[in-house]
């Protein structure tokens, strides 16, 4: 799996306006470096945004949760988990979703933007405000969107890995709250 993050440009541009807020303040010295995405990784916790987490299957965690990042996250999955790309022992690819919502959002806006060849993992995120799980995967079947819940977001994203062949795609979205449990 190619790690072409969507959000390249955009990122790109907040980092480089961070950078400039950060060496404005004496207490920071960041410098202007291919290193400076790491180091700002170590100063501002910023993680979850297109980051692979695992390899054997690649584990990829994104933190959109709006209709615009899943959107651009999906298109891109999508290229990658195209039927006619195959691996090098022609082998087929698997996409396995770890997801979860907060109570609030109009999940049923969304939904549609997930790809209904993958395998759910449906969770409710450790907050006061997360989506009960077997809420979400109702609403999810109403898009034509299989899998099951799961009583944690580890525990989800456990099974994703038992049943993940090492050529597959395990994705973690839908909430920054669900992506926090995994990193």
């Amino acid at each position: 799996f190619k790690n072409d993050s969507p959000y390249e440009t955009a990122d790109e541009f907040a980092r480089r306006t961070f950078v400039a807020q950060l060496t404005s303040h004496k207490s920071y010295d960041v410098q202007r470096t291919s290193h400076t995405d790491a180091r700002l990784k170590d100063l501002t916790r910023f993680m979850g945004r297109w980051q692979v987490i695992g390899r054997h299957p690649t584990v990829l965690c994104d933190s959109a949760h709006n209709e615009a990042g899943l959107r651009s996250a999906f298109e891109n999955i999508n290229r990658h988990m195209a039927p006619e790309i195959q691996n090098t022992k022609h082998e087929t690819r698997h996409l396995h979703v770890v997801t979860g919502f907060v109570n609030d959002k109009d999940v049923d806006h969304v939904l549609g933007l997930f790809p209904p060849y993958a395998r759910y993992y449906f969770a409710k995120a450790d907050i006061p405000r997360g989506l009960e799980a077997a809420v979400l995967k109702e609403k999810a079947a109403g898009h034509g969107l299989k899998g099951k819940s799961y009583t944690s977001v580890k525990n989800a994203l456990k099974a994703a890995r038992r049943a993940a062949a090492p050529e597959d795609l395990i994705v973690v979205t839908g909430s920054i709250f669900v992506v926090a449990e995994v990193l």
